[in-house]
């Protein structure tokens, strides 16, 4: 057995060690914290046992932290989180010190850098049908609609929460997935003092029986928590798909 067989083999059975372990029952949805925007979501939050989509900007930075901020609202109950990182030089291992600056403890973390997009497809479906674990990142894959749909259904199967950070320099697809979103950076507020906190402009460009919209966010790393970033923040846009 090659290496790269031993280690796809290694996975599956890790996932089925923890597969095992996972009571059944529902996971309420993970609200963001910031009640504009759970307001229009129809859930109050994004669904577990569903795909949310995460359009970067020129860089990955601003949809990383993003991510990272949503995955740190998960319950430590709910288990570890896979995120699978595409094949490349640019993807290499998380910061972890970054990641615990959003509420995102590294230990929950188990990172797998699999060597073809086909390859990393595959962990993702694993990942999202295991009912173990509380969330899947798929980190600079983009699916196909076929793809995506198949994603959806090992989402729902497993009841988890599944997360695809797509190339800032993509140009998707329509989208298949229960919501997508676009996050930017934005500059912070120039009052503050020293570096000042993580701004990052939001867009909901779809979402599954809901409507769409545009904040600017910022990021309390004392409270670890999103926060709304001015008065005008919340501006309502054209429906969602």
């Amino acid at each position: 057995m090659t290496d790269h067989a031993a280690a796809i083999t290694a996975l599956r059975a890790q996932l089925s060690a923890l597969d095992r372990t996972r009571p059944m029952g529902g996971r309420p949805p993970v609200a963001t914290g910031v009640p504009a925007i759970d307001g229009a979501l129809p859930a109050g939050g994004l669904v577990c046992g569903g795909i949310h989509e995460v359009l970067p900007g020129r860089h990955c930075g601003a949809g990383h932290g993003f991510v990272a901020a949503l995955l740190g609202r998960l319950p430590e109950s709910d288990g570890r989180i896979l995120w699978c990182r595409a094949p490349g030089p640019a993807n290499a291992a998380l910061y972890a010190p970054g990641i615990a600056g959003f509420g995102l403890l590294p230990g929950r973390l188990l990172q797998v850098y699999p060597r073809t997009d086909e390859d990393a497809l595959w962990v993702m479906e694993e990942a999202l049908r295991c009912r173990r674990l509380a969330a899947a990142v798929g980190d600079g894959l983009l699916p196909s609609p076929t793809q995506c749909r198949r994603l959806q259904l090992a989402a729902e199967a497993g009841d988890t929460l599944g997360l695809m950070l797509l190339p800032p320099t993509a140009r998707p697809p329509p989208s298949v997935a229960m919501t997508r979103w676009r996050v930017a950076a934005a500059p912070d507020d120039p009052a503050s003092d020293g570096l000042g906190r993580p701004c990052w402009t939001v867009d909901l460009l779809r979402c599954r029986g809901g409507g769409a919209g545009n904040w600017d966010l910022e990021w309390d790393d004392e409270a670890l928590r999103l926060d709304l970033a001015g008065p005008l923040a919340h501006r309502p846009v054209a429906a969602a798909e």
